[in-house]
């Protein structure tokens, strides 16, 4: 017996004795997450959490997927409206702008917080998740690496954060709930202080067994705190430090059709295996050939200072503003013009002395 059980270290021939069979999920889950965050703190943590993620896969009958049926609607009795991150998300794309941002307690599990307010009746642990989370992020290293070290950094530094409860998520989490709960998941990522380089953030991972047409969830980036006051504690930069869910209104059910079908772009996808199937993680809306006008893109005129916020409806604004200004300097150029006219026909008809005066 050269095995220890998960959950009390007694040797045993499989990752889990009999004894601790009889553990509640949630209590089993929490265990798992503090073996992992010790792990992580150690020389080699990156092979001691994978080899403790490879010990959890043995157990089957803990890992039964995970039945994900979001809620799309915004009921009045249950949820609450996140009043900053409605303000946020007026410097979203437009379509939606009229989807309601849900308050979830901001404590560091707010993306994995956000899942389980979605989640409706579903029995899951901000633990759970992030057990799942680094679960699928070993199994697929390789594809998650290449797709996003670029830009959040190495996945072994990112696991090591995913491995501590009350840790802030970031992109990795992201794409690989997608996996983890077999549904599409949309970014959305407010259009401040834009860079090419957040293109990623407001896009659509999809998981290629999601057919059904409710499974698809909004998760908006957003900030805690007003702009300015976010701002002043980063150097004058914006940054968001919280994650919420978006629901439609509840008599919405136009745009419930268009949330549950997300338009995925085939030129930005790219395949991972999970489960023995390719799973597509699609990135939308952002190709750079192409020069559609669609919501989601932000104009290079929009780009202008780091330190500029426009949005569509201050675009609309500036541009019948400057549209005004333009025909009302048309009149009175005119109108000077018929007034020199007439002066110069008044000169040519006056005598000399009419003239002189």
């Amino acid at each position: 017996m050269n095995n220890r059980c998960l959950f009390c270290a007694q040797r045993t021939t499989t990752a889990c004795c009999l004894g601790c069979r009889t553990i509640d999920q949630s209590t089993m889950f929490e265990t798992l997450l503090t073996l992992l965050g010790k792990a992580s703190i150690v020389g080699n943590y990156y092979a001691q959490i994978k080899v403790i993620c490879h010990q959890i896969e043995t157990l089957e009958w803990l890992l039964t997927p995970i039945q994900f049926t979001p809620v799309t609607h915004f009921d009045l009795k249950i949820h609450r409206v996140d009043q900053e991150a409605k303000l946020y998300l007026q410097q979203a794309p437009l379509d939606v702008q009229n989807m309601i941002p849900i308050e979830v307690a901001a404590d560091g599990n707010c993306l994995y917080n956000s899942i389980i307010c979605l989640s409706g009746n579903t029995a899951s642990t901000p633990s759970e998740l992030r057990v799942r989370t680094l679960i699928e992020l070993v199994k697929n290293e390789i594809f998650y690496s290449n797709r996003f070290m670029h830009i959040v950094g190495p996945l072994n530094e990112v696991m090591k954060n995913i491995a501590h409860n009350f840790a802030f998520s970031e992109l990795y989490e992201i794409a690989a709930l997608s996996n983890v709960l077999k549904c599409n998941i949309r970014s959305i990522y407010p259009i401040i202080d834009y860079r090419p380089h957040l293109h990623i953030m407001s896009s659509t991972f999809e998981h290629a067994q999601c057919n059904i047409m409710f499974k698809a969830i909004c998760l908006f980036w957003t900030h805690t705190e007003s702009d300015i006051d976010a701002r002043s504690s980063n150097a004058g930069n914006w940054s968001p430090n919280h994650f919420v869910p978006l629901l439609l209104p509840s008599d919405n059910s136009q745009s419930q059709n268009h949330l549950a079908q997300p338009k995925i772009s085939d030129s930005g996808s790219a395949t991972t295996t999970n489960n023995n199937s390719l799973t597509q993680v699609g990135i939308p809306q952002f190709n750079q050939e192409d020069d559609d006008n669609r919501s989601f893109q932000v104009p290079s005129t929009d780009i202008k200072t780091t330190n500029e916020i426009t949005t569509p409806r201050t675009k609309r604004r500036l541009e019948l503003a400057e549209a005004c200004a333009s025909v009302e300097s048309t009149i009175v150029e005119h109108e000077r013009i018929q007034a020199r006219e007439i002066m110069a026909a008044k000169r040519a008809a006056a005598t000399p002395e009419e003239a002189e005066r």
